[in-house]
């Protein structure tokens, strides 16, 4: 039977659409490596101009790549874009055996620039990822030119050992919930929490999916590791910094003074029309900011 019209116009666009598939530039998935960190592969994307100033995204706690989407697309115009998966997290490896430790993590952020040959990158953190950028900081002192914290963990110790106990006593409870017969629940509470009831519903069901998809064990470990008090000594960096946080009832009303002592060059914002996961809720905007501050950087 001879084909109609019809039929030679569908196989003639399919064809035309593998094609420009096949030779249209680079995919996400083309543009994806793995750098191997203590026996565990770590994926990253690698995008943008390799010639240019690299900015690394770190993403929060049982996240991953996806949250940082927007700025991929905005700063992969004018600067390298790096991207990684945290082990236990995303398309990387998820070993079993280890604690997620905000070290480890550095350690593993430090492997992705060795292996993308990445010197003096700034480093952009969100949640948990900001506490990893920290921690970078200590262990590869000199090496980072600025850091952006995105809505970030950053504790105070408590001052008295009244109130260390009481924070001790509510980790404890937390991780008991979350590796209990309810942590769904549990996982599902906490998440909620830090909408602040701003975050548009779709988001909110996309990043509480997200969650759902982590390790367990990894998800569980790297809280535990991320809320010891001994992981928020304090300490003084001279790296320039931007803060940008969501204004809430548990941020200290004083946080921006407190941020400075800790980073003395500090450029510090906070809004209080959006939820915790500020890259994702106002992008444009948050984007805006950013690129304001990379092009106040020295050259």
């Amino acid at each position: 039977m001879k084909p109609s019209h019809r039929t030679l116009q569908v196989a003639f666009l399919t064809a035309l659409l593998f094609v420009l598939t096949a030779c249209g530039g680079h995919t996400e998935k083309e543009q994806r490596s793995s750098a191997a960190f203590g026996g565990v592969h770590v994926s990253y994307l690698d995008t943008g101009k390799k010639d240019a100033q690299t900015l690394v995204f770190i993403h929060g706690w049982s996240s991953d790549t996806s949250f940082w989407r927007f700025q991929v697309s905005e700063f992969s115009r004018d600067y390298r874009v790096l991207v990684l998966d945290l082990p236990g997290f995303g398309r990387s490896g998820k070993p079993q055996d280890v604690a997620y430790t905000m070290r480890f993590f550095a350690g593993a952020v430090q492997a992705v620039l060795a292996d993308a040959g990445v010197q003096n990158p700034v480093l952009i953190g969100h949640s948990m990822g900001y506490a990893i950028v920290r921690q970078y900081l200590i262990d590869y002192p000199g090496t980072v030119k600025a850091v952006v914290n995105v809505d970030g963990a950053h504790f105070q110790i408590p001052p008295t050992l009244e109130e260390k106990k009481k924070f001790e006593d509510m980790v404890a409870a937390m991780l008991a919930a979350h590796e209990g017969p309810n942590r769904e629940a549990a996982v599902r509470g906490f998440v909620e929490t830090t909408f602040y009831g701003r975050t548009a519903p779709e988001l909110q069901k996309e990043i509480m999916a997200t969650v759902f998809t982590a390790d367990p064990y990894a998800a569980t470990s790297s809280l535990r590791e991320m809320l010891r008090m001994e992981q928020w000594e304090e300490r003084s960096f001279e790296v320039p910094s931007l803060a940008i946080y969501a204004k809430n009832k548990n941020l200290p009303p004083n946080h921006g003074d407190y941020l400075r002592t800790v980073f003395p060059n500090l450029t510090y914002v906070e809004w209080d029309d959006i939820g915790h996961h500020i890259m994702l809720e106002v992008p444009t905007r948050f984007n805006a900011v950013m690129r304001d501050y990379l092009e106040s950087l020295p050259r």
